[in-house]
């Protein structure tokens, strides 16, 4: 692909084979070099515990950044405590308590039932907001090779590792030997009394004493530490308490002799024999991974009575772009740094992800890089007057960039995806296979060897995704997108009802977008211009050109986990001629989803 160098006045075009796309100049240069940036900073993350490179984390590009609304995601729930984040300030620091009830409030009068108490609204929001935060990060993405993020239709990360948890089978553990059987026996001897068959009747004189003499020293050390605090919280108490301790303290050391001295140190030494014979790791480890998927999937549904397994995302204000207390980086890019740096080669990641998406895009589009506003109609304004005017515009046509130079600054950083139901572990031990699969049925562990393997349940996993914010681009000329720009700006401001469908929620952040059809927008999505400026869009023309501000936060990109090759045994119970023919394989088909499973949300 050769870009041919535009004078001041020309439009900069790419051109390929059998297609002739129009391209822009200056602000795509930008935004080409902002891309090469995020490129080598994320990928500087992306490396093995010695430093070495990772081969098995991708990062993925967005063709159209993902707005994201505040209301949404802000302060979820969470099992340590309900909306607990909503408690503090971006700092850490604890807000205001919210006012009591006046003290004015009539009472309910005799014979009269009370009223309802209102539903709370932040632990409702708090709740939608876990909802909506699971279904964000429960995409399955498609591993593929030309650095664009792409999810499966309709597949998802909870679903697919439900999946594989129905279907592990930890294979069997060779029989104990004679002298671990002796160990077990004699270790229950002294721990339980047994009948002549062999069952459980009680606890041993010994062990019974062990427990009752457990529960004295526990009580004598919870003693001590209340009598602490309340000597703390008491100036008198407090002189008093270097010497009045003593007695609190001689109660757990009497505690603590009787524990050890009345044969608590056998029946430890018996019970740690029991808990330390070897039993099947894979099954333990797929039992455990059964029980945490279960105890995490809580009900977020609402008044839906279905499961959702719960993730949160860190940061915990990821959403919040106003919040500048966790370290936001910030991105300077230019048109003249790209020319410089010869951001056109092979080898650059913005010159590949511009081609790759480029190539496959309609012609009727102007050209697609990186997806601003390639999702709306640039040149579609509405608006609605109280008195009853109204106007629609609405066309078909294609915008071009005509800049020779810009310049972009945006803030950005990665939040990873935290999944406290997902036992990760499993993927990594032998021990165990998949019911009616083959081997690797779950992931072959390289890149290249699952792209587009729809039989696969789960080849990757996102981690991670890429959150730019406050975007500006400053460009020497906006040609006719400019006019739309700001006729939309113009259109907004001064009427009670406003729609842009340049950016009603469906900007991108780098691009310039072309035709598509008119769909009408809200504009009360992430990006729209609204009174508080802070909370929206802006743009400024001037003789020199004019400025773009997008006031908010987008995905804009994936980090994927390829998962090790598992399982790493055939079923046994597989037959040789579908262990040799991957086609019969296949036709096994996954393990069945049970009818109880907890549904996954939709992304």
């Amino acid at each position: 692909m050769t870009i041919h160098g535009p004078t001041p006045q020309q439009t900069r075009r790419v051109l390929m084979p059998g297609n002739d796309l129009q391209v822009t100049g200056g602000i795509t240069q930008a935004l080409l070099d902002a891309l090469n940036q995020i490129h080598t900073a994320v990928a500087a993350q992306l490396v093995n515990p010695d430093g070495t490179p990772s081969g098995s984390a991708v990062y993925m590009h967005l063709p159209v950044g993902q707005p994201i609304d505040p209301k949404m995601y802000a302060n979820p729930w969470t099992p340590a405590g309900g909306s607990a984040y909503g408690a503090v300030s971006t700092t850490g620091a604890f807000s205001a308590p919210p006012a009591p009830p006046s003290a004015g409030t009539p009472a309910t009068p005799a014979g009269q039932l009370a009223a309802m108490p209102a539903p709370d609204p932040r632990l409702q929001l708090a709740i939608s907001s876990a909802f909506n935060t699971a279904q964000r990060v429960d995409d399955m993405l498609m591993v593929t090779n030309k650095g664009v993020a792409v999810s499966w239709p309709q597949r998802t990360v909870s679903i697919e590792y439900f999946t594989a948890l129905a279907g592990m089978q930890a294979e069997p553990i060779p029989e104990p030997s004679t002298d671990i059987k002796k160990r077990i026996a004699d270790a229950q001897k002294t721990l339980y009394l047994m009948d002549a068959d062999g069952n459980f009747t009680g606890y041993t004189p010994r062990h019974t004493a062990y427990r009752h003499n457990q529960k004295v020293l526990a009580d004598a050390r919870s003693e001590f530490a209340l009598a602490y605090s309340q000597a703390m919280s008491d100036p008198i108490q407090g002189q008093a308490w270097p010497v009045t301790s003593a007695r609190y303290q001689n109660a757990v050391d009497q505690a603590y002799n009787d524990f050890k001295d009345m044969g608590g140190q056998q029946i430890d030494d018996a019970i740690a024999t029991l808990q330390s014979v070897g039993g099947s790791a894979a099954a333990a480890l797929i039992a455990k991974a059964r029980k945490m998927y279960d105890e995490y999937s809580v009900g977020l549904g609402g008044a839906v009575a279905i499961k959702v397994p719960w993730s949160y995302i860190d940061p915990v204000s990821w959403w919040d772009h106003t919040n500048h207390d966790f370290g936001v980086m910030k991105i300077t890019a230019t048109s003249k740094q790209y020319q410089a740096s010869g951001g056109g080669g092979q080898h650059s990641f913005g010159h590949s992800f511009y081609n790759n998406e480029s190539s496959s895009t309609s012609g009727s589009v102007g050209y697609s890089v990186l997806g601003f506003g390639a999702s709306a109609n640039a040149s579609h304004s509405e608006t609605s007057h109280n008195d009853g005017w109204n106007a629609d515009q609405s066309s078909w046509q294609s915008h071009q960039d005509s800049s020779s130079s810009a310049t972009v600054t945006f803030e950005w950083f990665m939040a990873s995806i935290e999944r406290p139901w997902l036992l990760g572990d499993l993927f990594h031990i032998d021990g165990w296979y998949l019911a009616g699969q083959k081997k690797n049925a779950i992931s072959d562990g390289t890149i290249e060897g699952q792209i587009g393997d729809v039989p696969k349940l789960l080849p990757m996993i996102p981690k991670g995704f890429l959150i730019v914010r406050n975007v500006k681009i400053t460009a020497n000329s906006w040609g006719s997108m400019g006019s739309a720009f700001q006729s939309a700006v113009d259109s907004a401001s001064g009427h009670t009802e406003s729609s842009s469908t340049s950016y009603g929620g469906k900007v991108g952040w780098c691009g310039i977008g072309g035709s598509v059809q008119h769909s009408n927008s809200d504009s009360s999505g992430a990006f729209s211009n609204q009174h508080d400026a802070s909370q929206g869009f802006s743009f400024s023309s001037n003789e020199h050109g004019g400025t773009l501000e997008l006031f908010g936060s987008q995905i804009v990109g994936w980090v994927g986990q390829i998962q090790p090759a598992a399982p790493r045994k055939d079923d046994p119970a597989l037959s040789a001629e579908v262990v040799a023919n991957p086609a019969t394989a296949a036709n096994a088909g996954a393990p069945a989803i049970p009818a109880d499973a907890p549904a996954a949300p939709q992304g």
